[in-house]
């Protein structure tokens, strides 16, 4: 099933999104028009505002003004987005080149922040004390995330807890923060709410683990291949890879010339050994997802959890 198929009973609220979003940037600034039609804000899967429909839909706690909720967090992970492929010197993006790449660091820093500023701005707006609580302690993991893995840039020592600590913090906590959300509109008690967060944080690693496989793994997924390895970016399935055969990769990883390395990767059966990590956090998702009576709701998130799982782009 596609995206647009599993978003289907919440498209309404997808496209309030959209139309959200392109009015907060709207501005008398040409030069925002400008980025604008660079890089216009609307495009995206918007993965994050799906599970935050798709879960209020499942506890009946569904409403209109959630799209405001979805607006903010698509900004915000925009925002670091930009913010993430100026430091990473990143040239694609979704297929396409970079914001910096096409209007300079600067510019693309300056609206990262922009973004950032507006997205917090109309949280606060909605005088909701706890969309402040859950989502600047997300912010404050994201930027932890981004540090430890700047500090491990080209090592080739970094192991498995790491990886673990960077991805949680750095994709993971967003993904927690929106899906506590969900709870918390339902008015879930705390402890509730914990479980609806680790379930986020789930999600948000079957999600990165497969990106990182799809860098090196899949030729269309809108990223330039073996970015990560460009970047210095050890990433498990390089992980797992180096417990195999040490000796023989670091060469091709200093050089980092990830072609050479594929035969590897066929050789010891990582694309394997890394589905298998995925399976055990997608086992962990369902659990949650168990206690939910069948629902449409219910129905697309289970694929969302298979369209993540599985995705080539």
């Amino acid at each position: 099933m596609n995206l647009k198929e599993i978003q289907r009973p919440i498209e309404h609220l997808l496209n309030e999104t959209d139309r959200l979003l392109k009015e907060r940037v709207k501005s008398n600034i040409p030069l925002i028009n400008t980025i604008n039609e660079v890089a216009p804000i609307s495009k995206g899967k918007k993965i994050r505002s799906t599970l935050l429909f798709l879960l209020a839909g499942m506890n009946d706690s569904l409403a209109p003004w959630l799209a405001e909720i979805a607006a903010s967090i698509e900004m915000f992970h925009l925002s670091s987005l930009i913010h993430d492929d100026v430091v990473d010197n990143s040239e694609l993006r979704r297929g396409e080149q970079t914001l910096h790449n096409n209007l300079g660091n600067n510019l693309s820093v300056m609206w990262g922040d922009f973004l950032f500023i507006s997205a917090f701005n109309a949280l606060n707006n909605m005088n909701k004390k706890y969309l402040m609580d859950i989502t600047l302690d997300a912010a404050r993991l994201m930027v932890e995330g981004q540090i430890i893995e700047l500090g491990n840039v080209n090592n080739f020592t970094v192991d498995h807890d790491t990886y673990y600590d960077i991805i949680t913090k750095k994709t993971s906590s967003l993904f927690a923060a929106v899906t506590q959300i969900a709870g918390a509109v339902n008015d879930e008690s705390l402890e509730v709410q914990k479980k609806y967060y680790q379930f986020g944080l789930d999600f948000g690693i079957i999600f990165q683990v497969s990106d990182d496989m799809l860098d090196i793994f899949s030729e269309i997924s809108g990223k330039d291949r073996f970015s990560d390895l460009k970047e210095g970016k050890i990433t498990l399935p390089y992980i797992l890879l180096l417990k195999e055969c040490k000796k023989d990769i670091i060469p091709y990883l200093s050089e980092k010339d990830g072609e050479k390395l594929l035969d590897f990767f066929e050789e010891y059966n990582i694309k394997e050994t890394t589905m298998k990590e995925i399976v055990e956090y997608h086992n962990r998702a369902l659990d949650f997802l168990n206690d939910f009576p069948d629902s449409i709701y219910k129905e697309s998130i289970l694929n969302l959890l298979e369209f993540v799982k599985y995705r080539d782009y």
